[in-house]
């Protein structure tokens, strides 16, 4: 099923097909904090492949009934959503943005989106966030409130009214 959320933003469900598409994307996550130093480029890049793949399986673990869709901007690719959604909440797994369209208003779209859903089903969404991502005032913005933490990561709420 493709679904829109904007005019000119479209999701679609993930297929393999999508896979080196998602490594490029999960790539372009590793900024200059997560570069290896010393490591050559082949190196480094089966590293980060390594890195991808062990972050797919613990997603189909931990989630294996999440919905993974790829994002689209009139017809480009240029990012993922993973939501899982259960009797008691709507669980916002992942989303990424390639760099380019970060900062566009986009992601807030989607979590309005999410939200949107959550008031509907009646049930919380729910998500967890890097301390210190970007990604934490952006939820805070659309009323996420922090429920605690959890290692390195804010434990966000937000109720449907």
């Amino acid at each position: 099923m493709t679904y829109k959320t904007a005019p000119s933003i479209e999701l679609r469900p993930a297929t393999e097909a999508d896979q080196a598409f998602l490594q490029r994307l999960y790539t372009s996550t590793r900024g200059t904090e997560f570069r290896l130093h010393g490591c050559d480029a082949a190196t480094e890049a089966m590293l980060q492949t390594v890195q991808f793949k062990a972050q797919q399986t613990d997603f189909q673990l931990q989630y294996p009934d999440a919905e993974a869709t790829i994002i689209f901007e009139r017809e480009r690719p240029i990012g993922r959503l993973y939501v899982q959604y259960s009797d008691n909440e709507v669980r916002l797994i992942d989303i990424t943005l390639l760099p380019e369209y970060r900062g566009r208003g986009i992601g807030r779209g989607l979590l309005r989106g999410l939200q949107a859903h959550g008031q509907r089903l009646h049930l919380p969404v729910r998500l967890n966030v890097l301390l210190g991502n970007p990604a934490q005032r952006l939820c805070q913005r659309c009323d996420f409130i922090m429920q605690g933490l959890d290692g390195l990561y804010a434990a966000m709420e937000w109720r449907p009214s």
